[in-house]
């Protein structure tokens, strides 16, 4: 059975029921089984596509039974049949008029007529039935177009994939947790499925919690292609010009345990090392010693600095192999790791000791992707979930790879969602690991089947994280987060 009806076409079209007609049908005698229609719907239909008929006297053997489309030899395959209701197919040539029921030598003839659009949409079914929010849905049908919208719950979906006979969306973040049908859209037509999907996750369970902090400039787009990193406690930010007109680059701190003072104005970095137009650069920070470097100013860099903020000094270490931007850098097991960023793939183990106590660069993985870069790093445990990697041009931005040591770089499930940003925030908390992307926060827990993920908050109220980081605030792990402007929020359930 088709799973769609027309939303604004489903109307009963037909005679009157005769049995409760004050006026018999004169041409029919009395006690007469000859067949009647009292209604079909729907009152547009499609070549290939499904009309029931209501009525009497029918046959509940389907061969017993014929439908006329009109005229001969337009006739239409019955599907299912009773006695007072057939399902038929609508045959690939039919014209639009009035239906005609046979039984035997008997006929009645619809008032109404059913009319033919070749132009209409239909969905036969979807898959899977129920999932939790973020889940990719894929409706099966024909006749979808480049315009065919879909929506769940009213909310516009963000549509995959999309071919003239199915389409993949994602269930949105902002649903409920219930029961919903699907609609789809194309032109004047509006489709409602007559089954739902059940959406059987939470919703979101966590908030941005505005901590009233924020840079006093009046601009909204601070240290765009900054870096931020933790070093003491405390959170440093910046290393590019502050805003396009300065003609130095800067940074500020923040001391979490001190947020009436807000990011303090620090004096201007090491010009070598973040020189004014730096973009992209990477930072991490580990025993105490803090390393920044790659990026873009008037071309992409190698250049590879070790920082000491204490003295506002830098020390110039061996090269990154590759002069590249939006490279990503993370700390396993002690270890220190810089890789990927343009359409690089490789994956590199820093170790400060070597060449001399100037540091020397071991390759440790490949990918297979196109590019992965304004990504980050999430590290659960023993391993390390990198992302969102592009796997090729025109596929969606949502591959994830998993990390483990020594050199062990391969794909996992991908992100549930594809959404465009210049940069994916990612934290860990415990034993679950977060990826921001705009206003959302997917929470991801590792498991022996390579991980489950589920959106904790979706809310389009909230803001917009460019840049998180974790400290410890008496004695536990808390991430903040904050805006291109500076304003800072703490995350919490």
């Amino acid at each position: 059975m088709a799973l769609l009806t027309i939303g604004s076409l489903v109307i009963s079209c037909g005679k009157k029921d005769k049995d409760h007609n004050s006026n018999p049908d004169p041409d029919k005698p009395s006690g007469s089984t000859a067949p009647v229609i009292t209604s079909f719907a729907p009152a547009v239909g499609m070549p290939g596509g499904e009309v029931v008929i209501q009525g009497k006297n029918f046959k509940d053997n389907i061969t017993q039974n014929t439908v006329i489309f009109k005229e001969m030899p337009y006739v239409g395959t019955i599907l299912e049949a009773t006695t007072t209701r057939l399902t038929i197919r609508v045959p690939a040539d039919a014209p639009s008029g009035k239906l005609i029921v046979k039984v035997g030598n008997l006929a009645d003839t619809s008032d109404t007529d059913l009319t033919i659009d070749p132009e209409l949409i239909a969905v036969t079914s979807f898959s899977p039935a129920s999932g939790p929010i973020g889940t990719p849905v894929t409706l099966t049908g024909i006749n979808f177009s480049i315009n065919t919208r879909v929506k769940f719950n009213g909310i516009e979906c963000t549509i995959a994939n999309r071919q003239s006979t199915s389409l993949t969306f994602t269930v949105p973040l902002n649903t409920s947790l219930t029961k919903h049908k699907i609609e789809v859209i194309s032109g004047p037509h509006t489709l409602q499925t007559q089954a739902e999907f059940t959406v059987i996750s939470n919703g979101p369970t966590a908030r941005w919690e505005d901590k009233a902090v924020t840079l006093s400039t009046g601009n909204a787009n601070l240290y765009m292609g900054g870096t931020s990193f933790v070093h003491n406690n405390k959170i440093y930010w910046g290393f590019t010009r502050l805003i396009t007109t300065e003609a130095a680059s800067s940074f500020v701190v923040l001391d979490p345990a001190q947020l009436s003072r807000g990011w303090i104005d620090m004096t201007t970095p090491p010009q070598d090392m973040a020189p004014q137009k730096l973009q992209r650069a990477t930072s991490v920070s580990h025993n105490g010693r803090v390393f920044l470097g790659t990026g873009f100013a008037d071309a992409a860099s190698n250049k590879w600095w070790e920082y000491d903020p204490a003295t506002n000094t830098s020390t110039a270490m061996t090269d990154y192999p590759h002069a590249v931007a939006n490279t990503i850098s993370f700390v396993l097991n002690d270890k220190i790791y810089v890789g990927f960023g343009g359409q690089n793939k490789n994956l590199y183990l820093f170790d400060p000791a070597g060449n001399g106590n100037l540091g020397s660069w071991h390759l440790k993985a490949t990918g297979t992707f196109r590019e992965l870069n304004s990504g980050n790093a999430m590290v659960v445990g023993n391993s390390v979930i990198l992302g969102r990697a592009l796997p090729d041009l025109n596929q969606p931005r949502n591959m994830l790879l998993k990390f483990t040591e020594p050199d062990q770089l391969t794909p996992i499930a991908d992100m549930p969602q594809d959404l465009t940003s210049i940069t994916t925030p990612s934290f860990t908390v415990g034993n679950k690991g977060y990826f921001v992307i705009n206003k959302n926060v997917w929470e991801y827990t590792p498991d022996v089947a390579g991980g489950s993920w589920r959106v904790v908050l979706g809310d389009d109220q909230q803001p917009v994280i460019t840049q998180v980081a974790v400290l410890t605030i008496n004695g536990v792990k808390t991430a903040f987060g904050w805006t291109a402007a500076g304003h800072l929020y703490e995350f919490k359930f």
